[in-house]
């Protein structure tokens, strides 16, 4: 019996390369998923340290200009404690009207330039590569006598290390990878080299917001092998492999919890098949004696109503009625060992052509009344291995399926063949075909289920029936299509040379 298609869909289970691959996906997909997120993490901690630095510079930019402000609206000498407070200056020039800057000739040209721009103080110049710059404020007053001041400004200095959020110094570990200046023009002052080796880079620059000193400042982060998420990965992947594993564990017991309930249901339903074959057999074996019982007693009955009474053909009818109901008793001892000892059989040597005979000759009325034209081929001494009641019940339910078939046909003649030939490998083959309209494909596939029926009405169970009798015997039946009609062949093993039936 084919299994239910429900156990079919269990047996096709997904394969190590299915797991393979969703593992993979899946490692893949969630190692994406962290590396996204670590970059993205880096990224905004990285941009908001960059604006603390911006913000630090900036303070310090603006309270240059304040510094000189207030020198330029106080008008003081200058005090040798001021660069005490304010350690980045590394010089100071007060100029009064007249006199000339206490500084070198080109120095001096540029910071009378930058005082020649009144009001605001001024960038006067730059050396980036010495790590200095000045600026310088004409009066804010405008008074006559009022002096001019200038600041020299040192880079480095200018950096406060203890409030820098990328570490305490220029060589500091935590700004590893971390490229930090200030940038004027085509000149730059690095504060942090950093590396240059990186999976990605993040940049941030911004302007300085004292207008003094226009510098830009510029930081570069970049996300190398160090910064990848390791340990969250190494997590992800215990995660995972064991998410499946789960998966694959809880699957393995969803489909045998299914199997069992299904290998259950099969169990019922081939109870009940077996059930169902066990009264069709029964119904089907019984018919033949029992339809003969009773014309033997109806005959009986007319010939002792005679006058005289026939009483030779009345015994010779109660004979018969003996005869068949003692084959009506071995069909059911024989269906009861079959019950107590299913897989017992008793095989005896039979005449495969004189089986055909007799079964023909009983439903010779049958064929007479479809008018149908019966040809049997049956060599002599073709003996085969058998039960002769299962044997006779076959051929019976096979002539049978081929006379209802033949009913349907209209317009020409109706044929029946039964032909009996030898087969390969030690076996006899038995024939039955007929001319009838065949079985439709759609059927022919479970032709031998039980309840499984090409006839209106008809119950399914003789087919399926004849196939365990066959199978029982040690042969097996199969239906092949023929043009015109349907061809059923029984084979079963040849008797040993020399038996006798």
């Amino acid at each position: 019996m084919p299994l239910p298609t429900s156990l079919t869909r269990l047996s096709q289970r997904p394969g190590r390369s299915v797991w393979a691959i969703m593992w993979l996906l899946g490692l893949l997909t969630g190692g994406a998923g962290l590396l996204v997120q670590s970059m993205d993490r880096s990224q905004a901690n990285f941009e908001t340290d960059a604006r603390i630095a911006h913000r630090i510079l900036s303070q310090r930019a603006l309270q240059h200009e304040a510094v000189l402000a207030t020198l330029s609206l106080m008008q003081p000498a200058l005090d040798s404690r001021l660069p005490a407070i304010y350690p980045q200056f590394l010089n100071m020039w007060r100029r009064m009207p007249g006199q000339a800057w206490p500084a070198n000739a080109a120095l001096a040209t540029v910071l009378n330039a930058a005082e020649g721009q009144k009001g605001a103080p001024q960038l006067a110049s730059t050396d980036f590569a010495a790590g200095r710059f000045w600026i310088a404020m004409a009066p804010a007053s405008g008074a006559p006598d009022a002096a001019a001041y200038a600041l020299e400004v040192s880079l480095p200095l200018m950096v406060p290390w203890a409030d820098w959020p990328f570490g305490d110094g220029p060589e500091s570990a935590a700004a590893k990878h971390t490229q930090v200046w200030l940038e004027h023009g085509n000149a730059r002052w690095q504060i942090h080299a950093g590396d240059d080796t990186a999976l990605r880079r993040f940049v941030f620059r911004k302007h300085l917001a004292a207008t003094s000193q226009p510098f830009d400042m510029v930081a570069e982060r970049s996300y190398g092998l160090a910064d990848l998420p390791w340990g969250a990965w190494l997590a992800w992947l215990l995660g995972w492999s064991l998410a499946l594993a789960a998966l694959a564990s809880a699957l393995r017991q969803r489909r045998a919890r299914q199997r069992a309930e299904e290998l259950l249901r099969l169990g019922q339903v081939s109870r009940l098949n077996a059930l169902g074959e066990l009264a069709a057999g029964l119904a089907h074996e019984l018919n033949q004696p029992l339809t003969a019982v009773l014309a033997s007693t109806q005959a009986t009955t007319r010939l002792l109503a005679e006058d005289p009474p026939d009483l030779e053909q009345a015994r010779s009818a109660m004979g018969s009625t003996v005869v068949q109901a003692r084959r009506a008793a071995e069909v059911v001892a024989r269906l009861r060992r079959a019950i107590e000892r299913p897989n017992t059989s008793t095989a005896v040597p039979l005449d495969l052509g004189q089986a055909a005979s007799d079964v023909l000759q009983l439903l010779e009325p049958e064929c007479h009344k479809r008018q149908v034209a019966v040809q049997l081929q049956a060599p002599a001494g073709l003996l085969a291995l058998g039960d002769p009641v299962a044997l006779e019940q076959i051929l019976h339910n096979l002539v049978t399926n081929a006379l209802h078939a033949l009913e349907q046909v209209q317009g020409r003649p109706r044929s029946l063949l039964l032909q009996v030939e030898p087969a390969a490998a030690g076996r006899l083959r038995l024939v039955v075909q007929d001319n009838g309209p065949g079985v439709p494909p759609a059927v022919a596939e479970r032709l031998f289920e039980p309840f499984v029926s090409a006839r209106p009405g008809g119950l399914g169970l003789g087919l399926s029936l004849c196939e365990t009798l066959a199978q029982a015997m040690g042969g097996h039946i199969r239906h092949e299509p023929a043009q015109p009609g349907t061809r059923f062949v029984l084979e079963l093993p040849a008797a040993p040379a020399g038996a006798s039936a």
